[in-house]
């Protein structure tokens, strides 16, 4: 079967034979902006109310997703590929992140070198054609465990060879549970503080943030890479039937039936800030810089501008 990271590459790199690669760095910038956002939709359409925010807030980097890497008739695949709907403002930098999956991962062991180089060319070939600017850095998003850990970190240390190869560097995601391991293989990190708790739990009061889930797992301890932190500014609804649970849904939906409730979870400002004090005591400050979750004004309008500096604040 033709693969379809390669078809993919191949087709886009056709593409900038006319466009050319000059927008790839041969260069990875040493000191990151200090403000900054990531954008998880699959569609790059930035409204005016979001390129506002861009503006006044000073953002000067955007963590854009690009595709996961999942499993579809047992064959590793990009889905869910951002579309470009809208020109990427000149004054942010893109970073380019791949969500992988836990299958995705399993399928590609003993194979880690291939998909590294054919999952980091997919995005810099997509970053090229959408002219999103110089690309100093990619990122890597897995939420990976104990079983996978070895497949993870031999596909960290192939991409990051890749990429040492063309003047980039490797940052990939930390979520709380992986605070306590060894990192790996990677140029620095982003600790995800957002989704700490248990969303299918009826007890659980706030699965995107509640400090409760975040104080066992943040330490006084120094991590073996240097981590930036991204903090929520959403909220969504979670819809349980009998207790148990059915899916996320929107914060505004309502249900009439007997058996159906739905939980609104949304951190208030007042406890992302608690959260950053507290991470900030145990871990300092950010290598470089704090991040929010996500770039979506329908979200962030929930939040004053006060608060929004507080959060990105260094």
């Amino acid at each position: 079967m033709k693969n379809p990271f390669k078809s993919c590459i191949t087709i886009i790199a056709a593409a900038l034979i006319v466009v050319g690669f000059t927008q790839c760095g041969s260069e990875a910038t040493k000191t990151p902006p200090q403000k900054a956002m990531y954008h998880w939709k699959t569609v790059f359409d930035l409204d005016s109310a979001e390129q506002a925010f861009i503006k006044k807030h000073d953002i000067a980097r955007i963590y854009l997703h690009m595709f996961d890497v999942a499993v579809e008739d047992f064959t590793v695949v990009p889905i869910a590929t951002t579309k470009f709907a809208s020109a990427v403002p000149d004054s942010v930098e893109i970073v380019p992140v791949a969500f992988i999956t836990l299958d995705a991962l399993r399928h590609i062991e003993g194979k880690e070198a291939e998909y590294a180089f054919l999952i980091a060319e997919r995005m810099i070939a997509m970053c090229n054609y959408n002219n999103c600017g110089k690309i100093n850095e990619l990122q890597l998003d897995c939420d990976w465990t104990q079983t996978t850990k070895n497949i993870y970190e031999n596909l960290c240390r192939s991409t990051k060879e890749h990429l040492d190869s063309l003047g980039m560097e490797l940052s990939i995601t930390v979520r709380l549970h992986q605070l306590g391991e060894s990192a790996p293989p990677a140029n620095r990190g982003v600790l995800m503080l957002y989704n700490t708790g248990a969303i299918k739990s009826p007890n659980t009061r706030n699965s995107i943030l509640d400090i409760n889930h975040v104080k066992p797992y943040v330490k006084s301890v120094e991590y073996p890479i240097p981590l930036d932190y991204a903090y929520p500014a959403f909220g969504w609804g979670v819809l349980f039937d009998s207790n148990n649970f059915v899916s996320i849904v929107n914060e505004n939906d309502t249900t009439d039936s007997p058996t159906k409730s739905i939980r609104k979870e949304r951190p208030t400002a007042t406890e992302i800030m608690a959260v950053k004090q507290f991470v900030e005591d145990k871990l300092g400050k950010p290598d470089n810089c704090n991040i929010i979750y996500h770039l979506d004004n329908t979200q962030l309008q929930n939040y004053s501008d006060y608060e929004i500096s507080q959060i990105l604040a260094y």
